[in-house]
């Protein structure tokens, strides 16, 4: 399993830059670097996702075991 920093780190973006350039708060990506915790919303995903230059399946694939814990249980009714 990869983490998001060591994807972060090899295009050589600190973590706020990243943060900038996708949209998304640094504490996004400070709970999904640190704890392994992706966020929510799958937009925020894609945002991520988009300026690591991957879609966000292959961006989940990368950094979790089980991609179904993004969704947080919400369902789409």
């Amino acid at each position: 399993m990869k983490n998001i920093r060591d994807i972060r780190k090899q295009l050589g973006l600190a973590i706020d830059v990243l943060a900038y350039k996708a949209g998304v708060s640094v504490r996004h990506l400070v709970l999904w670097e640190r704890y392994g915790l992706p966020p929510r919303n799958r937009n925020t995903i894609e945002k991520i996702a988009k300026v690591l230059g991957m879609s966000a399946d292959e961006l989940l694939a990368l950094t979790t075991n089980d991609s179904s814990t993004v969704d947080g249980g919400v369902s789409e009714e």
